[in-house]
C-alpha cells in the first residue's frame, strides 16, 4: 500500500472575525497521488490548502506531513517584478544559501521555458508567468505540492496545454499534488480523486475516485467517458450546494 503523504484529523478552521471556514474534516491522501478539491466559493478549499501548508494552524485537530519538501503555487504568479525569470526560480534556492543556477535552469527546462531565463514577467505572457511560478515551486524538488488555482486566469487554450504539461511532470516526477480548482472539468481530467466540498462552513461530501486512464490527451476532454465522470461530480457539487440552501 502506498505511503500516507497528508493526514488531517477532525481538523476546523475558525478566524477570529467569526468565520467558520471548516468544520471537523478527516482526510488522508496518498503519497504520489494527484487530489482535487472543488466545491463554490467560500467553502474553505483554500483555507484546507493552506492549513496542509502550515500557513495556517488549525482551531481543532491534527495534521500530518509525511515529508515537509514542499512546494506551493498561488493562483497569481506572485513574481518579483524587478527579477528576472531565472531569478525568481532561483529565489527558494538563495534563501536557502544556495548560488548553483543550474537547478533553476533545470526548472525552467521543464516546463518549456529555457529560451526565456533572461526575460521580465513584464516579457511574459500570463501562462509563461504560471510556468515560471511552477518551476519555483519545484525548483527545489518537493515531494508535495500544493495549487490553489494556478490556472483559474488564463484562457481555456493556455489552461489546457498547462493542464497537459502538469500531468506530465506529476507523472515523471511522482509528486503528490493537492490542487485546488472552481472547474470540474479541470479537477477529472487532472486527477486520480475529486473531493467535493459543501457551502461554508466547509466539509467533505464526497470523495471521488476518477476511474480514466492514466493517458489522458486534449481530445479525451470529448470522449463519452470524460463527459460522464464529469457529470457525477457535478452531480455530486449540485447535490451538497442544493442541500445547503434547503438547510438554511
Amino acid at each position: 500500500m502506498s505511503e500516507t503523504a497528508v493526514a488531517l484529523r477532525s481538523v476546523a478552521k475558525n478566524f477570529p472575525n467569526g468565520i467558520e471556514a471548516l468544520r471537523a474534516t478527516d482526510l488522508s491522501i496518498a503519497e504520489g497521488s494527484f487530489v482535487s478539491l472543488v466545491g463554490p466559493s467560500g467553502c474553505g478549499k483554500s483555507t484546507l490548502l493552506r492549513l496542509i501548508a502550515g500557513l495556517l494552524a488549525p482551531t481543532t485537530g491534527t495534521i500530518e506531513r509525511h515529508d515537509d519538501r514542499m512546494g506551493f503555487v498561488f493562483q497569481d504568479p506572485t513574481l518579483m517584478p524587478w527579477a528576472t525569470a531565472l531569478e525568481n526560480v532561483a529565489l527558494p534556492l538563495r534563501l536557502n544559501g544556495g548560488t548553483d543556477d543550474s537547478s533553476a535552469r533545470h526548472a525552467l527546462q521543464r516546463l518549456g521555458l529555457d529560451g526565456f531565463a533572461g526575460a521580465y514577467p513584464h516579457q511574459l505572457s500570463g501562462g509563461m508567468q504560471m510556468r515560471v511560478s511552477i518551476a519555483r515551486a519545484t525548483v527545489t524538488s518537493p515531494r508535495l505540492l500544493l495549487m490553489d488555482e494556478p490556472f483559474a486566469a488564463l484562457d481555456e487554450f493556455t489552461r489546457f496545454r498547462l493542464n497537459d504539461d502538469l500531468r506530465a511532470l506529476w507523472q515523471k516526477h511522482g509528486w503528490t499534488v493537492v490542487f485546488v480548482t472552481h472547474s470540474v472539468q479541470e479537477a477529472v481530467f487532472l486527477s486520480q480523486r475529486v473531493i467535493v466540498m459543501s457551502p461554508r462552513p466547509g466539509g467533505i461530501v464526497a470523495d471521488m475516485r476518477i476511474d480514466l486512464p492514466q493517458e489522458r490527451r486534449n481530445d479525451f476532454r470529448l470522449s463519452h467517458t470524460f463527459i460522464d465522470q464529469c457529470a457525477c461530480v457535478s452531480t455530486s457539487l449540485h447535490a451538497a450546494t442544493a442541500a445547503q440552501d434547503s438547510a438554511a
